[in-house]
C-alpha cells in the first residue's frame, strides 16, 4: 500500500503543478484505484514467479518486473487525468495539455525495456508476462477514457480498450455455461498490433494534430486491432 500512496501522491503534485489543488484533488481516486488494481494482480499471482514449465519460485521480483512495476504506475497517473477539470480543452499547450501524452508514451516506451531486460537477466517468468499483458490492457482502457473525454478520440473507440476486458468475460461466461472453449494463444502478430494501437493512444493524447486527422486515423488502426480479438474469439469457439 507504500507504493499505491506514493504513486498517488505522485500524481497529486503533477496534477497540482499543471493546473490546480482542485486538479490534485480530481485525479486522487482514479489513481489510487488503478494502483491497487495492479498492486493486487501482483499480490494475486505472486505463486507465478517462476519460469515457464518450473514450479520453483524466483527470489525476489527481478528488475523487468519492477519495471512493468513501473509503468503500472505511470498508468495509474493517466487514469487521474479521466475526472480532471481540464478534460475539454483540447490543444491545450501548457502542462495539461501534455501531461496525459507523456505519461503514456513513457509507459509504453517501458513495454518495450522490461521485455529485453527479462530476456537479457534470464528472469522471464509467468507472473512478468502476466502483468505485462494485464498492464498493457489496462494502460489501453485509460488511454482511451482520456482521449474520448477530451474529445480526441470518437466515442466508439472506446471499443478497443474494452476488447480485452469482453473477450475475458465472454471466455469464463462459455467456460461456466459448459460450452466447449479453447484457452486463448499466443496470435502471430498480436503484440505488434497492440503496439500499434499504444503508440497511436499516446499521439493522440499529444496536442499536435487536429482532432478531424485523429478521428481518420483511428478508423484505420481500430479495424484490424478489433479483427484480431475476432480471430481470438473464433479460436476460442474451435472455429479457427
Amino acid at each position: 500500500m507504500l507504493l499505491a500512496a506514493l504513486v498517488v501522491s505522485a500524481a497529486a503534485g503533477l496534477f497540482f503543478y499543471c493546473d490546480s489543488f482542485p486538479s490534485a484533488m480530481a485525479g486522487a481516486i482514479p489513481t489510487a484505484l488503478a494502483a491497487v488494481y495492479i498492486l493486487g494482480l501482483l499480490r494475486s499471482n505472486l505463486r507465478l514467479n517462476s519460469p515457464a514449465r518450473h514450479l520453483e519460485l524466483k527470489a525476489g521480483l527481478g528488475p523487468a518486473n519492477w519495471i512493468t512495476l513501473a509503468r503500472g504506475g505511470l498508468i495509474a497517473v493517466l487514469a487521474g487525468c479521466v475526472l480532471q477539470p481540464w478534460a475539454h480543452r483540447y490543444g491545450d499547450s501548457g502542462c495539461a495539455g501534455w501531461l496525459p501524452g507523456v505519461v503514456y508514451l513513457t509507459a509504453v516506451a517501458g513495454d518495450a525495456l522490461d521485455g529485453y531486460v527479462a530476456r537479457a537477466t534470464a528472469r522471464q517468468t509467468r507472473l512478468g508476462a502476466l502483468l505485462d499483458t494485464r498492464i498493457d490492457a489496462l494502460g489501453i482502457l485509460v488511454a482511451c477514457l482520456v482521449a474520448i473525454g477530451q474529445g480526441r478520440l470518437p466515442f466508439y473507440y472506446l471499443s478497443a480498450g474494452l476488447a480485452y476486458y469482453l473477450l475475458g468475460l465472454a471466455v469464463r461466461v462459455r467456460k461456466k455455461t459448459g460450452r466447449p472453449c479453447a484457452d486463448v494463444r499466443p496470435r502471430r502478430g498480436a503484440k505488434v498490433m497492440a503496439g500499434i494501437q499504444m503508440v497511436f493512444l499516446g499521439v493522440a493524447l499529444l496536442p499536435l494534430f487536429p482532432p478531424q486527422l485523429i478521428h481518420i486515423a483511428a478508423v484505420v488502426v481500430l479495424i484490424p486491432f478489433l479483427l484480431g480479438f475476432f480471430l481470438d474469439w473464433q479460436a476460442v469457439r474451435g472455429h479457427a
